[in-house]
């Protein structure tokens, strides 16, 4: 990233140098002196329409005002328009908030992006200026080398919905990762919450490591999910960090089944306030 500190006491210097107030400086450049405050105490960087002027009135190079050769000279090509040369991914992220949208798609098309040298950092830091289609392709090859379910949270307000099921489904096949898909849960529709949900329990998750996706699924997917792990495993100890997602109907109606299947009510005791008392008496225990 470029130091916005030392730039501004770069700036700063400059100025004086050349004899002027802020509120001078402020006036060549059309802009407030505030602005020139914000720069010179490193709170704030000049666009990149205002550096070729800056240049110009101290008499310096771009490469000089941002502290940075390298950077700076891309920079420097890019707002005068010259074709660029020698732009690796690690410079887009740094120089990114000082270029507009159209500008830092031409830098990326000169830019060497090799998936397996763009570690997530680099990606979070291009991730708010790529189009959507360029980002997702770049994190469908990432995720050959596996995300973090910290990652997939910070990654996926900037992802379409499609590569994030493609994620989920890969970490499913590698191992049952709860807290991945919890973490991208609330950007997946409830449709793909579902099946996903039921791939995950198939694989081994417990309704406890289920319930950081309950709230985002549909009633109607994560009764079935608990219905048919309940059926299969006859064991509803955990059930009880779903309960609250669930309707009560269904939550009776799949606690009646276990009981008639032989589950037992001392199961229940943590169930009891979700559950409709009467109707799962009158319904499965009328005589």
């Amino acid at each position: 990233m470029f130091d916005m500190t030392k730039i501004g006491k770069k700036i700063s210097q400059l100025r004086k140098e050349n004899g002027l107030t802020q509120m001078e400086l402020a006036d060549k450049l059309a802009i407030s002196y505030q602005a020139v405050s914000n720069w010179e105490r490193g709170a704030t960087m000049p666009d990149i329409s205002k550096l070729p002027e800056l240049a110009e009135i101290f008499g310096v190079t771009i490469e000089e005002i941002l502290c940075d050769e390298r950077k700076g000279r891309i920079v420097e090509e890019i707002a005068k328009g010259e074709d660029l040369t020698d732009v690796k991914t690690e410079d887009l992220a740094d120089i990114a908030p000082i270029i507009n949208r159209e500008q830092f798609k031409q830098a990326y098309e000169h830019a060497d992006t090799d998936c397996e040298q763009l570690d997530f950092n680099m990606l979070m830091g291009l991730a708010p200026f790529l189009d959507e289609d360029v980002l997702n392709d770049l994190v469908k090859n990432r995720s050959a080398y596996g995300f973090t379910a910290e990652q997939l949270c910070a990654i996926a307000p900037f992802c379409g919905e499609s590569v994030l099921e493609d994620i989920a489904d890969n970490l499913s096949d590698d191992n049952a990762d709860c807290d991945a898909l919890s973490a991208i849960a609330p950007f997946l529709s409830e449709k793909a919450l579902g099946r996903l949900a039921r791939k995950y329990v198939h694989e081994g998750c417990s309704f406890k490591e289920l319930a950081g996706i309950a709230c985002h699924m549909n009633e109607k997917d994560l009764a079935d999910v608990v219905e048919r792990r309940v059926d299969e495993t006859k064991d509803i100890s955990d059930l009880a960090a779903l309960a609250p997602f669930m309707d009560e109907r269904d939550l009776t109606r799949i606690v009646g089944n276990y009981l008639k299947n032989g589950g037992s009510f001392q199961d229940l005791s943590s169930l009891y306030p979700f559950l409709d008392i009467n109707d799962l008496f009158l319904k499965y225990f009328k005589k």
